[in-house]
Formats: structure tokens, sequence, C-alpha cells
């Protein structure tokens, strides 16, 4: 059954309350969805100003960057 938006954006900002920050990988496994929808709903939620999605490559094991989300 596919879920809702909504219901998947409350997911990504409860596991946020709880962790502070996060990588869209880490988010992906968390909520059992793919990395694309988890992407386009913290886009959404970075849009109103809930979120920030940004670019790091620390404890990156291949050197490439990555997207991290963390609460504003």
């Amino acid at each position: 059954m596919k879920r809702k938006p909504l219901e998947i954006k409350k997911q990504i900002l409860k596991i946020l309350k709880e962790e502070g920050e996060i990588s869209v990988k880490k988010l992906e496994r968390k909520i059992n969805t793919n990395y694309q929808t988890i992407l386009n709903n913290c886009e959404e939620l970075q849009f109103f100003g809930l979120v920030k999605i940004y670019k790091t490559k620390e404890k990156s094991l291949n050197g490439k960057e990555y997207l991290k989300i963390k609460t504003t």
C-alpha cells in the first residue's frame, strides 16, 4: 500500500527530532522508501523552512560528497 506524502514527511520530522541530523541514505533505510522520495519530501520541507539539506564529505569512505539533513 502506498503511503501518503504527509505520512512520510511526519516520519522524517520525527526521526530528525530524535537524531538532530541524518544522511538521506539512513533516512531511506529507516523509513523504508526510496532515495528520491526522501529527497523530494525533504526539499519540500526545506522550502517551508523546517529542515536544511547540505552536502558533506565527513566520514565518507570513498571521499564522495553525500547529502545530510538537519532541523532548522
